[in-house]
């Protein structure tokens, strides 16, 4: 299967730097768009192949950009499908929405959406940020939620991505929800979005507490754990099948749902964890194997 890399052209006028499309009227004939993440590519794989198995015709546009490219290309016929997360698009649409708890979210973006575009059901696998500490923090401090924490924030150093300072879903949420009040002296500025670079300073004690996605694998590989946001501080960031409407279908719609029925966290976790490092897999054959596991590989109902 040939995977097509499309990134932003440079100095290019246009928003879309696929520079637009013409729908299909075939409904089994879909163009799988993703964005330029592994975990994005991943997950357009498993729509694609799953469409695949049950008589699509599939083209890949993988690796496309930010959702500033994205959705014109989806609006415009480019693509016809994208892997979204339910929070994240919630704010592109409607950033001034208040709703934060997964079902309000989830119905707030579908009346966010505008009528040119279409969304399916969301999975269980939910990407959103996170507080995350040690198990050692954890046990010592007897942590499971972020209230948790709050007692000893004097006396800990919280690293995350230098906006966490001031977005409203950082320090300022955590204090105003948990109570959770880090001075800007116990704040340690990383920059590399819960990357490699928090990991390692959150395993050597350089910082208390990280800022870390959900369905990163470095948290069960370093047997961290996952503060509880019962307060939903944190946007859901639930995976959604996000598609043109007019390329909206009962078989489209039967057969995503059901991959999306079976995709939770700790398997996207898992499936990254399968594309990383030096030993990692490329995203179609982890892909391809969790089509495998789940038996996606024949056609639904048969």
């Amino acid at each position: 299967m040939t995977v097509l890399t499309v990134l932003p052209a440079a100095g290019c006028g246009s928003s879309n730097p696929l520079g637009g499309g013409s729908t299909s009227a075939d409904l089994k004939s879909m163009v799988v768009g993703s964005a330029d993440f592994p975990e994005s590519k991943i997950v357009a794989e498993i729509y694609a192949q799953a469409l695949e198995a049950n008589g699509f015709t599939v083209v890949r546009q993988f690796g496309i950009g930010s959702r500033e490219t994205y959705i014109p290309a989806l609006r415009d016929h480019s693509i016809d499908l994208i892997p979204e997360y339910t929070g994240n698009l919630l704010q592109y649409f409607n950033p001034k929405s208040t709703a934060s708890k997964p079902a309000d979210v989830e119905l707030a973006l579908y009346r966010s959406l505008p009528g040119d575009l279409a969304m399916l059901n969301p999975a269980p696998a939910n990407d959103t940020d996170t507080v995350t500490v040690t198990s050692a923090t954890a046990e010592r401090w007897s942590l499971t939620t972020i209230a948790d924490l709050a007692p000893h924030a004097w006396e800990m150093k919280f690293g995350a991505p230098s906006e966490f300072l001031n977005r409203e879903q950082g320090l300022p949420g955590l204090k105003a929800k948990y109570g959770l009040d880090i001075k800007p002296d116990n704040f340690v500025a990383i920059s590399d979005g819960g990357g490699p670079a928090t990991v390692k300073a959150l395993a050597n004690g350089t910082v208390t507490a990280a800022n870390i996605f959900s369905t990163s694998p470095a948290i069960p590989q370093n047997d961290f754990v996952v503060l509880e946001d019962p307060k939903n501080n944190f946007l859901p960031g639930n995976v959604v099948p996000l598609v043109n409407s007019q390329k909206m279908s009962e078989d489209l719609k039967k057969v995503l749902d059901a991959v999306s029925a079976r995709l939770t966290t700790k398997g996207l976790t898992e499936l990254n964890a399968a594309v990383s490092g030096n030993e990692g897999v490329d995203p179609d054959a982890a892909a391809r194997q969790w089509i495998r596991e789940n038996s996606f590989d024949t056609p639904i109902g048969k």
